[in-house]
């Protein structure tokens, strides 16, 4: 039976800043509106400040009326928590901080307690028969969810959240746009750049908690320039000139930046243990994986600045090797199993 009405709950954070995730929801919502009569995307306010915020969160979503609706998409932590008969989440992450992050981040003794049980409450969540079907963005958020708590899923990549990148005559300067937040390791890149052998630059676009750290970290090395906040125009456009693109996070769930990187035909230079954005990279022919070391990293910006041609065509191998992600074959993938045993 054809799907004709469907909610894609979204998780909306208590700051209000609009990122990856909104537009994630944006971009998905516009996708399913092409092949369903009636989409709705429902926004959650949600908040992880505290343990307590965070259960209230899973409550305000438990609590949620949405039987009106033939099916259910949830996405990111605690939307999958609503109550349907015909749920399915593509799960974009759960609450990290008790997961991979958590002995880093929230190691106090009373925060074990609290972790199993949002362990328990998120395998019996993301279980039949509360949920028909787990797909994740990336292959890093299986891995996480079968080791924490045993959920078997299937990864599905998602689309660009913007359209309209181009590219141009590769400048000097390696890119690398972002939040300033030290799960991002922007450090890594201005340290590396203590050791380079070339004139290459660094130009680091976006703000963040560990800005002020950072341009401290920088202030002796005066080819790395801090841009702000840029336009989404002057961010294309930053990609357009770019010799090429730097994304160094930690365990990074997906990671837009390399693809919009790619779709600005620029190679990209990542770490080992930068999660997704890892799985894309083959080493020499699209960009470059290296260690989380700055003078590894300093020797691959020094041979993008070298062999200017090879990293041209890194920078097309890179653009070509995603061409097959798009919106619609996430739809294409995904109604399906909304729509199976659907009443007639």
């Amino acid at each position: 039976m054809k799907l004709h009405s469907l909610d894609i709950l979204a998780n909306v954070q208590s700051s209000g800043t609009v990122g990856g995730a909104e537009i994630f929801h944006k971009k998905l919502a516009e996708a399913f509106s092409r092949y369903v009569d009636c989409v709705d995307l429902v926004e959650v306010p949600c908040c992880e400040d505290s343990f307590d915020t965070i259960m209230e969160s899973y409550r305000r979503c438990y609590d949620l009326n949405v039987l009106k609706y033939d099916a259910v998409l949830s996405s990111k932590a605690p939307t999958f928590a609503v109550r349907h008969p015909n749920h399915v989440c593509y799960l974009m992450h759960t609450v990290r901080v008790f997961y991979d992050m958590f002995e880093e981040l929230n190691a106090h003794p009373v925060n074990f307690e609290r972790r199993q049980l949002l362990f328990r409450m998120d395998k019996e969540l993301l279980s039949p028969p509360r949920t028909k079907a787990v797909y994740t963005i990336g292959e890093e958020v299986p891995e996480r969810i079968r080791k924490y708590i045993g959920i078997e899923s299937t990864a599905l990549h998602p689309g660009m959240t913007d359209e309209g990148f181009y590219t141009a005559q590769a400048g000097d300067y390696i890119y690398l746009p972002g939040r300033l937040h030290r799960w991002k390791r922007v450090d890594l890149c201005i340290e590396a750049m203590g050791y380079v052998k070339t004139p290459v630059r660094l130009k680091i676009a976006g703000s963040g908690e560990q800005e002020q750290e950072l341009r401290a970290l920088s202030a002796n090395l005066p080819r790395v320039e801090f841009l702000g906040r840029v336009s989404d125009e002057e961010m294309k456009c930053l990609y357009a000139n770019a010799l090429a693109v730097a994304f160094t996070p930690l365990r990074e769930d997906y990671g837009y930046i390399l693809h919009e990187a790619f779709k600005s035909e620029k190679p990209v230079l990542t770490c080992t243990d930068s999660g997704e954005p890892a799985r894309f990279i083959r080493s020499g022919e699209n960009g470059f994986l290296c260690g989380p070391d700055p003078r590894e990293i300093a020797a691959r910006f020094d041979e993008f600045y070298l062999h200017r041609e090879k990293t041209a065509a890194m920078g097309r191998c890179g653009k070509k090797s995603i061409e097959s992600i798009t919106w619609d074959a996430v739809v294409e993938t995904l109604l399906p199993v909304l729509e199976e045993k659907l009443p007639r």
